[in-house]
């Protein structure tokens, strides 16, 4: 191990084209090969030899009760395995000052994964170690990816039985120097220093991460950051008078709503639609102009306070729905319901219409 960072750091200084990495790999493995033999862990002792043929094509057996049994841990992998591909290709983006196509990378990886599995392999991801080590050296473009699988090929039919001598030690060096490079140390510190959610959740990711796996680090980040979110959009619904604007003219009411309507601002959506039916003004105008998303909860409360206007016999008008909500309520049928003439663009249309 030691043999191995020292010639990745100094190898750049005395030969800065040569990677630094393949040059510790191969001292180390040498070094371990002439006076450590049998004393010390290799890819060969602890995961079998690497085999030096390619693969042979096997179909599997498919069954419903084999996709039942495999499907959540399937589901698990895949998302897991875009996120970590997409980070890779994010963090590739901030090393080398490039910027990567989502979905391809998404959809290469699939159709990659789908393959890989007949012919006795495993999925595969985006790697941030491999990607940020092929950064470090200069590689920056797509090529470097397919180079490196014709060497791993070539590796794999004519060094296969060198390559199982490689100590895990020889490895270690490189994936510390990978990780210290690639660290954002500056920026962790920041986030740190900032005291948010953002710092909580970087904290519980990193350390679930080091005494867990990466697998539970991400699974549990990503949660709390969705729990996050949702705490955060919920709070921003509402933008006057205790996150309600009313405004009363000539006995017509407006509810001006201001952000996004979903599960996560329910309650108060809720307490809106109940106040109004408490106090029951006769004409109703439900301003939706800066309403930018909607979902299927939201949507059900504005129903239940339409129901109630229909069977009291008021009005009740739309304003300036638009967009994603405009869609949604298409789509459930709520916009009909309400009637054409009710759905308005302009305040002074609907105030007019309520006052005459």
């Amino acid at each position: 191990a030691a043999v191995s960072l020292a010639a990745i750091l100094l190898t750049p200084k005395i030969l800065p084209k040569v990677p630094g990495a393949l040059v510790g790999l191969i001292l180390s493995t040498i070094v371990a090969v002439l006076f450590f033999q049998g004393q010390v862990a290799t890819i060969g002792s602890v995961y079998g030899d690497i085999p030096s043929k390619l693969p042979q094509l096997q179909l599997p057996e498919v069954t419903l009760d084999k996709i039942i049994y495999l499907l959540p841990s399937a589901i698990a992998i895949a998302l897991l395995g875009g996120v970590e591909s997409l980070l890779s290709a994010t963090v590739a983006d901030n090393m080398a000052k490039t910027k990567h196509h989502s979905n391809r990378e998404l959809v290469g990886q699939g159709i990659a994964n789908i393959a890989v599995p007949l012919f006795g392999g495993i999925p595969a991801t985006g790697a941030i170690a491999r990607t940020a080590t092929n950064i470090r050296n200069n590689a920056y473009s797509p090529v470097s990816g397919v180079v490196h699988c014709i060497f791993v090929l070539v590796i794999l039919l004519l060094f296969a039985p060198y390559a199982s001598a490689i100590p895990l030690a020889s490895m270690a060096p490189i994936l510390m120097v990978v990780a210290w490079n690639m660290s954002e140390r500056k920026e962790v510190a920041h986030i740190i220093r900032m005291r948010t959610f953002d710092s909580f959740i970087l904290i519980v990711t990193f350390a679930l991460t080091v005494l867990a796996d990466l697998t539970v680090g991400v699974g549990c980040g990503l949660l709390l950051a969705f729990v996050v979110f949702v705490k955060r959009m919920s709070t921003v619904l509402f933008v006057k008078d205790e996150q309600i604007h009313v405004q009363e003219t000539d006995g017509v009411r407006m509810w001006k709503f201001e952000g996004p309507l979903f599960f996560g601002s329910t309650d108060i959506l809720e307490e809106v639609v109940e106040k109004t039916m408490e106090e029951e003004p006769d004409s109703l105008i439900l301003d939706l102009q800066k309403v930018s998303y909607m979902d299927t909860s939201a949507e059900a409360a504005l129903h239940k306070l339409v129901d109630h206007y229909e069977t009291a016999d008021k009005q009740l008008l739309f304003l300036g729905v638009h967009g994603q909500p405009e869609r949604l309520l298409h789509k459930t049928g709520l916009l009909a319901k309400v009637g054409e003439e009710y759905t308005v663009s302009k305040r002074e249309e609907a105030v007019r219409i309520c006052t005459s």
